[in-house]
């Protein structure tokens, strides 16, 4: 990894966040409201839950048969099944994940996304309907003839032996070692699906309510079988001309995570040593922190507002003016005095950081890690340098009066250095 090449990577990737937050503005992306309350996987209630709502002529769309008819003809099986208009679909019948049947014809569809094959499955099936007609009303008997097996999964595959039992897929047939026939079709989502999808879509016209609800499950078709093309992620990103060559570079900086942290912090201790002379800086051990100081006050370093960045988690820095060295047991006896040395009502410090033992000013930003520049930290750093050195010189002039009124409150060197908890991986050095 050349220096030239990751400046090349930094530079494509900075174009390529631009380009997403300008499509951001413009109204693209990658919101689908059926991922907001379903899984994209959920075989039952997102899946078999749709297909069943739309092939449905009793459903709430309203269109009567006009979508179960397109899916049987996208199945190839049209001629066969013959008319769809007195059709019935059911879901979970017999434990089979959807039937269709118009009293003459049966379909079993069984949908696969996740789930494997139980024992026997697609055999117990045939038989439940081979033995039993479909009203449930009486023992008469289905020939094998009018059953067709429809299995379902996101890519093209076929049902396991152990599934079909005694039955043997032959051509677009099951076939049992009696020379029983059922009808046989094993289709995928990423094909007959969503051909069906495109059909029913052109067939709703102007009812937007509904072909909303088609684009929105096409949409989720298309990310469950890998067919979605999604210009706003990483695999966007390196999928573009002359990208490739930078995937190398990103699993090299991600491997090295620690190291390139340090190094950011490291390139804004630079920054500062040159532009401030008069400023010290720390990176803390492990890279996580920076701190910052002026060399006036190294006397009361023990106890003294430094100005830092840290990363907090994984996800998120923090810039923060924090002071250093004092005791959390004297946190309520320590506000009241350290705001009439500065001049400042209770407000100025952070309530929420008070509550994790810190005394921090209100100064205080929270970003994500991504967003994290040296930039960022060096408007932040300039932003407060003045306060800073203002309220330190106040509490340098007050430690320095014989009736001083923090110095009570400012615990020995030696306490000092273990209530540092910013220093616990800090390098030493101030």
């Amino acid at each position: 990894m050349t220096d030239e090449n990751l400046r090349l990577f930094l530079q494509r990737f900075r174009e390529f966040n631009a380009e997403i937050e300008a499509r951001k503005k413009r109204g693209q992306n990658d919101f689908n409201p059926l991922l907001c309350v379903q899984k994209l996987d959920d075989e039952e209630n997102m899946h078999s839950g749709f297909l069943y709502a739309l092939l449905n002529p009793n459903g709430e769309h309203y269109q009567d048969d006009l979508f179960l008819k397109l899916f049987v003809k996208s199945i190839g099986l049209q001629e066969w099944f013959g008319n769809t208009n007195n059709a019935e679909v059911h879901k979970e019948k017999k434990r089979i994940d959807m039937y269709i049947t118009n009293g003459t014809k049966h379909i079993i569809v069984e949908n696969k996304i996740n789930a494997g094959d139980q024992n026997e499955q697609i055999a117990r099936y045939i038989e439940a309907i081979a033995k039993v007609d479909s009203s449930d009303r009486g023992e008469s008997s289905v020939e094998y003839e009018n059953i067709a097996v429809v299995y379902l999964a996101p890519h093209i595959k076929n049902p396991t032996q152990q599934s079909l039992g005694k039955w043997k897929i032959q051509g677009d047939f099951l076939v049992d070692s009696e020379n029983h026939q059922v009808r046989f079709r094993a289709i995928s989502y990423e094909n007959e699906i969503i051909d069906w999808l495109d059909s029913a879509l052109n067939e709703a016209g102007g009812i937007s309510n509904l072909r909303m609800a088609i684009e929105c499950y096409t949409d989720v078709v298309k990310r469950l079988t890998g067919k979605k093309e999604n210009t706003m992620d990483l695999q966007a990103f390196f999928s573009k001309d002359g990208n490739k060559q930078f995937l190398d570079i990103a699993l090299e900086l991600v491997a090295r995570k620690d190291e390139v942290t340090r190094a950011h912090f490291s390139a804004i201790a630079r920054e500062i040593k040159g532009k401030y002379k008069e400023y010290r800086t720390e990176v803390w051990s492990y890279g996580t922190g920076i701190s910052v100081l002026h060399n006036k006050f190294v006397e009361i370093r023990n106890f003294c507002f430094y100005i830092a960045a840290e990363i907090a988690n994984k996800e998120e820095v923090w810039f923060e003016i924090y002071l250093s060295g004092y005791n959390p047991q004297q946190t309520t006896k320590l506000i009241p005095k350290l705001g009439e040395v500065l001049g400042v009502s209770n407000d100025n410090f952070d309530d929420s950081m008070l509550e994790d033992g810190w005394l921090a000013l209100k100064e205080f930003e929270e970003i994500d890690l991504k967003d994290f520049t040296q930039k960022s930290f060096m408007e932040f750093f300039e932003s407060v340098k003045d306060k800073v050195y203002q309220f330190n010189q106040k509490i340098a002039d007050d430690l320095a009066k014989p009736d001083s009124k923090l110095s009570k409150l400012v615990p020995p060197t030696e306490i000092t250095e273990i209530f540092l908890p910013q220093y616990d991986n800090v390098k030493s050095g101030f």
